[in-house]
């Protein structure tokens, strides 16, 4: 049994999902992506696998055709989400009328899983950007065994995760409301967990337990330990962070995705308003403003259920297209991509020195290292 090209495979698992007799599990390609791998003694030829591969398949889509500025209600969300809030607002609302909700967050070793949120605490650590692939697991078959014993379930995605849950689920649920992220493209896990131990070598850092893209101050990447600091560094000084908005280290799959237009698959698409002038809002507003693109009609009666948790007000859709690039193509594939793919033997860091970004920030640690030493060569006289 074959499956799909592996460049046009996003890793959704849906394959994996539906395989009756578990034969595939999901592996690694040279440049580290999550792929799915067949055996061959448990495998049938049954063909479930390719029946629910969104890449061998047609995709349903809905044209957005409404969109929303919008945040949550909540004082204290307001402070903590990376953008408007949205996601966990619905997520609050669907959770405290008995629904399910499916978001992801950073187990202890930095593995990044879309579950099922058990308590309000799940849908704290749902929050906040993470610039990197999650594993939808076995996420799809939960979601078909809580849709089948009537419970509401939203489900929070990328688009092509999204995608692989509808040709996984192969019909549509009254009760499931999907809802996708803009994504400007994802990197492998790998590529994150072997920078973490990166930093953790370079700076001494003993371990990390948390870790954030955007906070009080958007574009920092920190790494917490014990509560505290440990590493606080701006995107563009950030090797990681920067090789991420720069489009260089995403899946092959991202360059050509076929999910980056203002057709949507999903019920409801968010992300944050860029471009929105502020002062044309009815009512006026500091803070983090998100965009919500109604792109079908239970996306919108999900809405319609929210007006306790959520604000929300008309706003312009060809504004929200013009600022997220991804709404209308997918991300660029920039010139130090092939540096980066030519270069990579499975070490992240090496592959990533070799880029314009890396030799830049190579010399930035350089510097500090020496300012370290020497701060200890002055305290030891």
């Amino acid at each position: 049994m074959e499956l799909c090209d592996t460049n046009k495979c996003t890793g959704c698992r849906a394959c994996m999902n539906a395989c009756p007799k578990e034969a595939i599990s999901m592996g690694h390609d040279k440049l580290l992506k999550t792929i799915p791998v067949i055996d061959n003694t448990k495998c049938v030829n049954c063909g479930m696998c390719k029946k629910a591969c969104p890449a061998l398949n047609e995709s349903k889509y809905s044209k957005a055709d409404v969109c929303l500025a919008a945040w949550t209600c909540d004082k204290e969300d307001q402070k903590t989400c990376s953008s408007g809030g949205v996601a966990t607002a619905l997520s609050k609302l669907v959770f405290q009328n008995g629904g399910k909700v499916f978001g992801c967050d950073f187990d202890k070793d930095f593995n990044l899983t879309i579950r099922p949120a058990e308590s309000l605490d799940d849908i704290e650590r749902f929050k906040k950007s993470k610039y990197v692939q999650s594993s939808t697991g076995d996420s799809y078959k939960k979601v078909k065994e809580y849709l089948e014993h009537d419970l509401e379930v939203l489900y929070i995605a990328t688009p092509c995760q999204i995608d692989g849950l509808l040709h996984f689920l192969k019909k549509d649920y009254e009760k499931l409301y999907t809802i996708d992220i803009i994504c400007h493209g994802v990197p492998p896990i790998e590529y994150l967990k072997q920078y973490i131990a990166f930093l953790k070598k370079t700076y001494k850092i003993n371990k990390i337990d948390d870790l954030s893209f955007r906070g009080d101050n958007e574009y920092y990447l920190s790494m917490i330990s014990d509560n505290k600091k440990v590493y606080y560094e701006k995107s563009f000084f950030d090797l990681y962070y920067d090789l991420f908005l720069k489009g260089i280290i995403f899946r092959d799959n991202c360059y050509s995705c076929r999910y980056a237009k203002i057709d949507r698959v999903s019920d409801l698409t968010i992300g944050d308003y860029w471009g929105l002038d502020k002062s044309t809002l009815h009512k006026p507003y500091l803070g983090r403003v998100s965009e919500i693109l109604v792109n079908t009609a239970k996306g919108k009666a999900l809405l319609d259920k929210a007006g306790d948790y959520l604000y929300t007000e008309q706003a312009s859709l060809k504004v929200a297209i013009d600022h997220n690039e991804q709404l209308s193509h997918p991300s660029d594939f920039p010139g130090d991509r092939n540096v980066f793919v030519e270069a990579f033997k499975g070490d992240f860091i090496k592959a990533s020195y070799k880029t314009a970004i890396g030799k830049r920030i190579k010399k930035v640690i350089m510097k500090k290292r020496l300012k370290r030493l020497l701060k200890g060569f002055k305290s030891s006289k």
